[in-house]
């Protein structure tokens, strides 16, 4: 009987990653804290989240089982986790969130072993120490290098800012993933038209639970720069283009023309999730003008609101070795009363290769 129980709870969970990535904040709360001491029965070392089954026994030792998720692969590597981190039999206490259904489900924040070993959860990762301050690579023909110089190897990750918000809007606390902590903030963020503010209030009211993001699609605009995935900048100056190419996501890119080829019109574009870009050099700053976007991604941790009136102006550049400038106008009359700006800065993280966060990939993960 106990083993058929387990073989139920362990159906109900595969097939928990069958449908994929989800708004933790929606499936789980923060604010029913749940502390479970057992035993390791599985352990899946998978995206979109990391998994485990947990055999708890109760004060008169009747079993229970316990689904706990953590993040993904790539952000828990980041703090120090790897596919051995847990193995079957360990004995831990786990510290996290309880599910919001009342399902035996926690989200992890924190696990320790037998032996005073501490796992936490990749929010609580940390940046890595910053190199000796250094000036920006440069390219021959003096542009800064937006990505590796040859032969080393890097990426860019940790950006400053959680969500999209107007530079003016002053200090807004937000989970990492755009969620307000107190939605009365919220027409501080953008200059919303009324439809629009309404319908950022509902997607923060509901958690997040609609993010197109999710469902594993692209992370389009601004966005790009914001998930924690990390992403590569690859120049092709011989061609006149510019690679953006994201960590999150299923190998998404972004092309960005800079052969001086005039911007189309709207309408003769399909609309797309990275929309259409063409960029030039003022100085050591590329400046992009993209339009053509879709309505099917967010553009903006948070669920921000656009139209496919959407255009940018972005401003990229890399101050110092260490780190890389985003900044961004947002004009879209559809959805806005004014065009409006923001950004935030990302590091540089030297000597690693990006590690490629499949956000559809458990079935083959969950067969290893």
């Amino acid at each position: 009987m106990r083993n058929g129980l387990r073989s139920l709870v362990l159906g109900a969970w595969v097939a928990t990653l069958a449908l994929g990535h989800h708004s933790i904040a929606a499936h789980y709360d923060a604010q029913k804290p749940v502390t479970l001491q057992g035993t390791v029965s599985e352990f899946e070392w998978a995206n979109p989240h990391v998994y485990f089954l947990l055999d708890v026994a109760d004060a008169g030792g009747r079993i229970t089982y316990w689904t706990v998720e953590f993040a993904s692969k790539p952000e828990l590597r980041r703090n120090g986790w790897t596919e051995n981190s847990l193995k079957v039999g360990d004995v831990v206490t786990v510290e996290g969130s309880a599910a919001r259904d009342g399902s035996k489900e926690a989200y992890g924040k924190r696990v320790l072993l037998a032996g005073g070993k501490r796992l936490t959860e990749a929010s609580n990762a940390r940046p890595p120490a910053r190199g000796a301050a250094q000036p920006a690579p440069r390219w021959p023909d003096g542009h800064v290098r937006l990505g590796a110089a040859p032969g080393e190897t890097g990426y860019w990750a940790y950006p400053s800012a959680a969500s999209l918000m107007e530079t003016s809007a002053g200090a807004i606390r937000m989970s990492r993933d755009g969620l307000l902590a107190n939605l009365a903030d919220a027409p501080k963020v953008a200059p919303f038209q009324p439809w629009a503010k309404g319908l950022y209030e509902y997607r923060q009211r509901t958690l997040l639970k609609d993010d197109p993001k999710a469902s594993c699609l692209p992370p389009g605009g601004p966005r790009q720069f914001q998930v924690p995935y990390g992403l590569q900048i690859l120049e092709q100056p011989e061609r006149k283009r510019v690679f953006v190419m994201s960590g999150g996501g299923d190998r998404n890119w972004r092309l960005i023309n800079l052969d001086g080829r005039p911007m189309p019109n709207v309408e003769d574009e399909t609309p797309t999730y990275f929309g259409f870009s063409v960029g030039h050099w003022e100085g050591d700053t590329l400046v992009i003008r993209s339009i053509g976007f879709n309505e099917r991604f967010w553009f903006s941790n948070g669920g921000l609101p656009h139209t496919e009136n959407l255009q940018l102006t972005e401003r990229i550049s890399r101050p110092d070795f260490n780190t890389l400038r985003y900044e961004v106008t947002v004009d879209d009359a559809g959805a806005y009363t004014r065009p409006w700006s923001s950004g935030w800065t990302l590091q540089w993280v030297p000597n690693q290769e990006i590690e490629e966060y499949f956000c559809d990939d458990n079935n083959i993960d969950a067969g290893k």
